[in-house]
């Protein structure tokens, strides 16, 4: 695998902030520099079609660039710029502190992404391979602290170094084999004739994105499912207040997941356009029960990321990985094969 490590915009955005804060940066500068290969992927794939919130065009986030050390919160409309505001006013507050510490991604080479790609690779059949990966960190203009597009992975700088230890690598290791496990499973899903599943079905297949990724790359384990791999922490690189706080909540989501399950059934959530609206309004919400809708979300991922480590992880742990994309393959044998995982542990209280 060709693997490309791309950083250089990083260096440049930072002599930028510092000319900003001290009120010295012309807009044309910020613009030249949005205009290099690295910025044009963050553009195209925060202005994919199909993102559960806001896209960011070029001129939102020069506009808002200019202009965040005197913004509010409550007064940016752009939901991911709104989101990640706290991160950039956190960032403008230790410019010190980052031009530090990114000196530290000169040392992340191609043996240390090698690495993580073992969890990825022990996360996917067998058969799927990764030709090329471009790794690119930038000083990011989304809310995405890391995200899979096409044959790159993306890690947002910001959040990476309030995050991540570059001394204790396991973190970012796991951070690499989440993302690209993504690219892997998206191969994967090529096989697969994803129009054609009903709503139920689909459902199963979406928790899997995430669930999957969490299970084999951040060593998943919750109240069904257990870690896989002995060395490694557990639900390495899941933020610890997100993680407790959903698994809290485990009975109630599972009980929303229940219920969605039989309205399907029953008819009442019809097609594909109706689910996709509930797993944006459900699955893909933030927000903890306490927060309005329009509040900065105080969970750091949402509850796919949780609920599909755990229902997909328990399959996992029962039966094995081959069983794992064996059923994503027929999700309609999704219910027989969970039903028959919790009977295994004795949870046929949540049978579905």
């Amino acid at each position: 695998m060709n693997i490309n490590i791309r950083n250089k915009t990083v260096f440049k955005m930072l002599e930028l902030c510092k000319r900003h804060k001290k009120g010295k940066l012309y807009r044309e500068e910020l613009e030249d520099l949005l205009e290099h290969d690295d910025y044009k992927v963050e553009f195209e794939r925060y202005n994919t079609k199909g993102l559960p919130i806001t896209n960011i065009t070029k001129e939102e986030f020069v506009d808002y660039f200019i202009n965040l050390q005197q913004l509010d919160t409550k007064d940016i409309q752009n939901e991911r710029l709104r989101i990640h505001h706290i991160q950039y006013k956190y960032f403008f507050n230790n410019l010190d502190f980052y031009e530090k510490e990114i000196k530290k991604l000169l040392l992340i080479d191609e043996s240390i992404v090698k690495e993580g790609l073992k969890y990825t690779i022990n996360g996917l059949p067998s058969y799927i391979n990764f030709d090329s990966l471009d790794v690119i960190f930038t000083i990011s203009i989304g809310n995405s602290f890391g995200w899979p597009y096409k044959n790159c992975i993306h890690f947002d700088v910001l959040s990476f170094f309030k995050l991540c230890n570059i001394n204790d690598l396991k973190l970012f290791k796991s951070f690499i084999g989440h993302e690209v496990h993504h690219i892997g499973y998206n191969k994967f899903s090529q096989e697969v004739n994803i129009s054609k599943f009903n709503p139920e079905e689909y459902l199963y297949y979406f928790l899997a994105f995430e669930g999957l990724a969490v299970k084999y790359c951040n060593n998943g384990q919750g109240i069904l499912t257990k870690k896989i791999y002995n060395d490694l922490e557990q639900n390495v690189g899941m933020d610890t207040f997100t993680w407790n706080y959903l698994r809290d909540e485990f009975y109630d989501i599972f009980n929303e997941f229940k219920s969605q399950i039989q309205l399907i059934r029953i008819g009442k959530i019809k097609d594909l356009d109706d689910i996709k609206e509930i797993i944006s309004e459900y699955w893909l919400n933030s927000c903890t029960k306490l927060q309005e809708k329009e509040e900065v979300p105080k969970l750091k991922h949402s509850k796919n990321y949780y609920f599909g480590n755990e229902i997909w992880g328990l399959i996992h742990d029962i039966y094995g990985k081959e069983k794992v994309f064996e059923v994503l393959k027929k999700p309609k044998e999704f219910p027989k094969e969970f039903n028959k995982a919790l009977n295994q542990i004795g949870r046929t209280d949540l049978i579905i």
